[in-house]
């Protein structure tokens, strides 16, 4: 393929292995898991014949769907690794290795698409979009359920993870803020109407606390090389000591859509 949709995601499958990011992936969908349950709502996912997930990875948010219709799920990722993780499930959907920029389907073959921290990842993030909907049915629905935007993260204390972030994201080829471009992303011919919306946030300290080694162990990896390691190592105490005392708080702007066709 020539595309690669997902080139930061290819490299560091050599660092990461599979379960481990499907660790990183069901955390995720834990982050988004009350709009993605909105959504599904208004979209009527329980009735839709044929669904896709367009780079569904490991395949958490892939069988969610799965469990709440009665139809086809197929999901879709460029990283065979990915798509063999995910068959190894041996859940209700079907997975395939495909490229997310030229989807293998008929015109309007599905009743509603759906993608989750997806576009941020895609070299041409409107193609993609215009495929999505090419493959939705007229009437059907695509549902972009999260895509984050680091560029308008707050921290408190002041810690500057968000712009380190932003930089290791460009490094890898990703666009860190897509979220603020979703609404343009799908003015396009075909779309009746794309609804734009943000997630709220909710600072849990417990949650925070429970998942620290978990993410920091990801952005120690993904800054390596980019931040000096004694700097890493402040900020990830100052992380750690604001949680403790219990002034904490980082929001990370995520939007979401529901386009319908």
């Amino acid at each position: 393929m020539d595309l690669q949709v997902w080139r930061s995601k290819e490299r560091k499958a050599t660092e990461l292995s599979y379960q481990e990011w499907d660790e990183q992936f069901t955390r995720q969908a834990g982050w988004t898991r009350g709009t993605r349950a909105h959504l599904y709502r208004r979209a009527n996912l329980l009735r839709a014949g044929r669904v896709l997930d367009v780079g569904s990875g490991t395949g958490a948010v892939t069988e969610e769907l799965a469990q709440r219709t009665q139809g086809q799920v197929v999901g879709i990722d460029l990283d065979p690794g990915m798509v063999d993780f995910s068959q190894r499930r041996h859940g209700r959907a079907q997975y395939r290795s495909e490229d997310a920029h030229d989807l293998p389907f008929s015109d309007g073959w599905f009743d509603l698409v759906v993608c989750h921290y997806l576009l941020l990842w895609c070299v041409d993030a409107s193609k993609v979009a215009q495929e999505m909907v090419r493959v939705t049915r007229p009437g059907g629905a695509i549902l972009v359920c999260a895509e984050p935007d680091y560029g308008g993260r707050l921290d408190y204390p002041d810690l500057p993870l968000g712009r380190w972030q932003s930089q290791a994201l460009r490094r890898e080829g990703a666009d860190p803020q897509l979220g603020r471009k979703l609404r343009g992303l799908f003015t396009l011919p075909g779309v009746r109407h794309a609804e734009l919306g943000l997630m709220p946030g909710l600072w849990d300290l417990a949650t925070l606390r429970a998942q620290f080694d978990a993410e920091w162990s990801l952005w120690e990896r993904s800054l390596a090389g980019l931040i000096p390691p004694d700097e890493l190592a402040r900020v990830k105490a100052a992380d750690l000591a604001a949680i403790e005392t219990g002034e904490r708080m980082a929001f990370m702007p995520v939007f979401y859509s529901l386009v319908r066709v």
